[in-house]
């Protein structure tokens, strides 16, 4: 790939998926847009990956689309409606990346430091945990280039940090760093620059052990917010009998009466 690094799974069931466009700050272009659907296919497609952590090479995780990626859709199209057509097309194919994300049946953890802007914000929070560096530059940049939001970001932000807050990043364009990001509950832990790659691997490693179709299942009720509490309790309630007739609970249950460590690997055969 061009513009992606995909490494893994390694012996633990954790794979990598790095944003590998450094001198652009990983910078969404069109080729990136198709490695990332590939990629994201790829991972869903193997069995073996318990965790998946999404980075960015140099210095930083993502500074949003390429502006040259747009200039030359600008520069073919200089009729309105085709213009909107063409970039409507083009959007669609960059939600398409967020959407598989969401579908994936593993968790998914962003690593971001620097620069994690516009797209970059968005494909952070698509994301199910964000570990930071403090002095993460966070913004959501879009009106800064005379634009609106794309890739979910308006979606996330009205459920994470509410409409003032939400408000204050879109319509201000104000920058935060990785210590406001978490305060407010935007990203779910903020670190020293020096210990984010640790810390990262730390709550992969974490989730990796830990027993899988619980997590998938966890992860699925949580991401599923539409439905009323009768609907919300009775999908809880299919979800834990699930869980009971497979392999992982009655390990862990027994593992708490023995007072001992659950081995889930061992519960499941090692299979994911």
């Amino acid at each position: 790939m061009e513009t992606l690094e995909l490494r893994g799974p390694d012996a633990s069931g954790l794979a990598t998926l790095t944003l590998n466009r450094p001198g652009q700050l990983n910078s969404l272009d069109g080729t990136m847009v198709e490695e990332l659907e590939a990629a994201l296919t790829e991972v869903a497609a193997n069995r073996e990956i318990r965790v998946l952590r999404l980075m960015g090479a140099g210095r930083g995780f993502m500074a949003g689309g390429d502006l040259r990626w747009f200039a030359g859709m600008f520069g073919r199209c200089s009729d309105p409606d085709q213009r909107r057509e063409l970039v409507a097309e083009e959007i669609r194919s960059v939600h398409r990346t967020i959407t598989a994300i969401d579908r994936l049946a593993v968790p998914v953890v962003a690593q971001v430091h620097g620069a994690c802007a516009g797209f970059g914000l968005s494909l952070a929070l698509a994301c199910d945990l964000v570990i930071c560096a403090r002095d993460s530059k966070i913004t959501l940049a879009y009106t800064g280039i005379g634009t609106s939001p794309d890739g979910g970001s308006t979606y996330q932000l009205n459920r994470l940090i509410g409409r003032q807050r939400a408000m204050q990043m879109a319509l201000l364009n104000e920058r935060i760093d990785g210590d406001t990001a978490c305060s407010w509950g935007l990203f779910a832990r903020a670190v020293d620059r020096d210990l984010l790659e640790e810390e990262t691997l730390r709550v992969c490693m974490q989730l990796a052990d830990g027993p899988l179709q619980a997590l998938v299942r966890t992860r699925k009720l949580l991401r599923d917010d539409s439905g009323t509490l009768e609907q919300v309790l009775e999908a809880e309630a299919i979800s834990f009998a699930e869980c009971a007739a497979g392999e992982e609970f009655p390990e862990g249950v027994q593992a708490f009466i023995d007072k001992r460590p659950a081995d889930y690997r061992s519960a499941t055969g090692g299979a994911s």
